[in-house]
């Protein structure tokens, strides 16, 4: 698991990116899996649901540069507007 979160509200603006990106996504599966997003080798890396933080989405590992790229889009917008 990674450390880095993905706020609440951002997750309906993650989706759109992940479509621009041309990144295959799906809803999680169970209790805690929010989304699921097709790595590029095929494997699927997940976002949950957090109980101790439940503003906050947790990442996996494997998603962290692309969350982080999706955040820094996020904050170019918002200098730029």
């Amino acid at each position: 698991m990674s450390r880095n979160t993905l706020h609440l509200s951002h997750l309906d603006k993650f989706k759109p990116f992940l479509i621009d990106q041309f990144i295959a996504f799906r809803p999680g599966k169970g209790d805690y899996q929010v989304l699921q997003i097709q790595m590029q080798d095929g494997q699927w890396a997940c976002i949950y649901s957090r109980h101790d933080m439940p503003e906050h989405y947790t990442i996996d590992k494997r998603l962290d540069n692309l969350v982080h790229k999706f955040i820094k889009a996020i904050k170019e917008k918002q200098n730029a507007d």
